[in-house]
């Protein structure tokens, strides 16, 4: 039978996505003045958004977005998946 990828685990330095959440973390929506994070972190909003929410939100299939599960894992940084 056919074959394909449902889901699949992502592994990230924690570094690394802090510091992507980071440079995404003050932009604003010109249409609307709030904070653009506010739209990718689903249920927490920009107040409650972290890295690990805004790398959840944007890998739920349930978002309408992603196109499979995606499980982002942060690994301490100075570690390798493994």
């Amino acid at each position: 039978g056919a074959r394909a990828v449902l889901e699949y685990q992502l592994f990230y330095r924690r570094r690394y996505a802090e510091a992507a959440f980071a440079s995404c973390q003050g932009v604003r929506l010109p249409a609307t003045g709030g904070f653009a994070i506010g739209t990718m972190c689903g249920r927490y909003g920009a107040q409650l958004c972290t890295a690990q929410r805004w790398l959840d939100f944007q890998g739920n299939k349930d978002n309408g977005l992603a196109p499979l599960q995606i499980d982002f894992r942060l690994l301490p940084n100075g570690s390798e998946p493994g």
